[in-house]
């Protein structure tokens, strides 16, 4: 505003200079033109007297002409425009003259004027025209300056003024403005306070404001104060919300009606694996194809709810679609992301575990039942069938009971029951008792186990310890082929101690390979469908390792073998058994 008020004065005085200059050269040329005008009317009447009482009028005016040499140019025309007479230029050589605008005037009325810019525009001709009584016509031209370079001699004198009328604006624009603008400039600069952090509105103006002005920046002060209350309670709130949604666990995504994202969190950010910047005014169905739109779209007609699962980036996601109203019109769509990938796998072991422990209870009761219903029915021809076939039912029972111990040994495991610490556990020693004891296993499968082991200890259960190694080394026995190897390593690497048991058996299949630590899982593979077990002994292994603040990996490769490592933390983080 101060610029603009400078510059506004600056232009009305240059304007008012330029045009005062301007009106003040014109005027002064029009003056100038009416006396070259007056003096060449003088001095053509003089002329043309003399001319008509002279007896050699050439001669006569050759003579005015020499006396006037380089002011006046005399030129005489016959009345066909011939040119009789002229002072300046070869008279044989002009053309004819009878059509010039002076001449042509001067025959109608008996005097013509006529002004000729030259071709330079810096200087004007000025012609005055007479009949002469025998019908003859006397030309007199005079030369003068334009008005083009009457105004360029002026120039230097009109810059001057133009300096000293803008200092002089410059100077009053400074003082005017400073009495307009101060008190608007501090009632501003408050203004900008107006909602920073720890800023309080003034209740009375701080200086000295003229009284044409007090009212508005009075105005200004109660506005002031009503916004920044305001602006702290929407800020209030604001962050609230924001709080609110960038923790939720769900995504939630905001559109309008044409599903062009108004607002996302972070968590469907996160989900749809995209930065916030780059999809806000994103249409949602381009970003979002996998959901069923068809769907939606029905739910947004009928103004319900619709839900549908919606598999994305390997997870298993609930989504929900609501309208949003605004002033009962709808305004958008909300879509809420919750991931069930957990839930739905939780679930997914809850039926297979139902159904695996259905399964392996199924047999040997079924068994139990068939031979009970022979005894019960009588259908057994002497006493020794009663003898084999309670000696079947009594081998099915204890089968049976088998199966429920290890459930109830695995339960115990992941509750934390019955863990003692019982101090340094030997892996060296624990591998050498297990090899000796299953010599008759492993020449009746025909592998040979091979040993590389320190002679190293860590903090734990030995008898926890001692049932984790007899399950892997038994799995890589069983899972082998004749005449196979396993390869049984104990190392320390830092402050961990490694177990590492590798076999050359069948292998896992890799799309198996996640679940082999669930309970009752076995790998579909046709060595392992004929071999005997209950799916449980990796499941125990994983949590034995978890309760001694261990890892375990697997890597495996089918009709190649499989490795599992299991690192054990040698210090006091495995302190945590104590006997519960």
């Amino acid at each position: 505003m101060k610029r603009k008020i400078y510059f506004s004065f600056l232009a009305m005085g240059l304007v008012c200079m330029i045009i005062t200059v301007l009106i003040s050269t014109w005027l002064f040329w029009r003056s100038m033109q009416r006396q070259a005008s007056e003096e060449m009317h003088v001095a053509i009447g003089v002329i043309a007297s003399g001319i008509t009482d002279a007896d050699r009028p050439d001669r006569y005016l050759q003579g005015i002409a020499d006396a006037e040499k380089g002011s006046l140019r005399i030129t005489w025309i016959n009345t066909q425009g011939k040119v009789l007479f002229e002072s300046d230029y070869d008279k044989g050589k002009m053309e004819n003259h009878l059509e010039r605008p002076e001449v042509q005037e001067a025959i109608r009325s008996g005097q013509g004027t006529a002004v000729r810019e030259s071709r330079t525009l810096s200087r004007a001709l000025y012609y005055t025209a007479q009949r002469l009584p025998d019908g003859t016509i006397l030309r007199v031209s005079m030369e003068r300056e334009s008005m083009y370079a009457h105004f360029l001699s002026l120039l230097p004198i009109v810059f001057l003024l133009l300096i000293l009328a803008a200092i002089g604006c410059i100077k009053a624009s400074r003082l005017l403005t400073a009495s307009l603008l101060t008190p608007l400039r501090k009632t501003a600069a408050i203004m900008q306070r107006i909602g920073s952090p720890g800023s309080e509105p003034l209740q009375e103006v701080p200086y000295y404001v003229d009284k044409e002005l007090r009212p508005l920046v009075e105005k200004i002060f109660d506005q002031s104060r009503v916004i920044n209350e305001t602006i702290h309670s929407l800020e209030q709130q604001r962050n609230i919300i924001r709080l609110m949604m960038e923790n939720l666990q769900e995504g939630v995504i905001l559109t309008d009606e044409h599903y062009r994202i108004l607002g996302i969190n972070r968590c469907a950010c996160r989900i749809l694996q995209k930065d916030t910047d780059g999809l806000s005014g994103m249409v949602l169905s381009q970003e979002l194809p996998e959901a069923r739109w068809e769907t939606i779209t029905a739910g947004r007609l009928s103004d319900i709810v619709t839900e549908q699962k919606l598999p994305l980036n390997d997870r298993l996601y609930q989504l929900a679609v609501q309208p949003v109203y605004k002033d009962a019109e709808l305004y958008g769509m909300l879509f809420i992301l919750d991931d069930v990938t957990e839930q739905e796998h939780r679930e997914q072991l809850r039926r297979e575990f139902t159904s695996n422990v259905s399964h392996e209870l199924k047999t040997p009761l079924t068994s139990i039942s068939g031979f009970a219903e022979v005894l019960s029915t009588g259908l057994f021809q002497n006493d020794a069938d009663v003898v084999h076939f309670g000696s079947l039912i009594r081998k099915e029972a204890k089968r049976l009971l088998g199966l429920i111990e290890e459930i109830m040994h695995l339960t115990h495991i992941e509750e934390g029951k019955n863990m003692k610490v019982k101090g340094p556990v030997i892996l060296k020693n624990i591998i050498n008792d297990i090899v000796e004891f299953m010599e008759p296993v492993l020449q009746e499968k025909e592998v040979t186990v091979h040993c590389t082991m320190e002679d190293v200890s860590f903090i734990g259960d030995m008898g926890m310890i001692r049932e984790l190694a007899m399950n892997l080394i038994d799995n890589a026995v069983k899972y082998n082929r004749p005449g196979g190897h396993v390869y049984v390593s104990v190392r320390q690497e830092e402050q961990h101690v490694n177990l590492t048991v590798r076999d050359t058996g069948v292998g896992i299949p890799e799309d198996k390979q996640k679940r082999v630590f669930e309970r009752f899982y076995r790998a579909d593979t046709s060595r392992s469908q004929k071999i005997n077990g209950s799916g449980l002994g990796l499941s125990i292994v994983k949590h034995i390792v978890e309760h001694h603040h261990g890892t375990i990996s697997l890597q495996s490769k089918m009709q190649d073998g499989t490795t599992i490592t299991v690192r054990f933390p040698k210090g006091s983080s495995s302190n945590s058994l104590v006997e519960k």
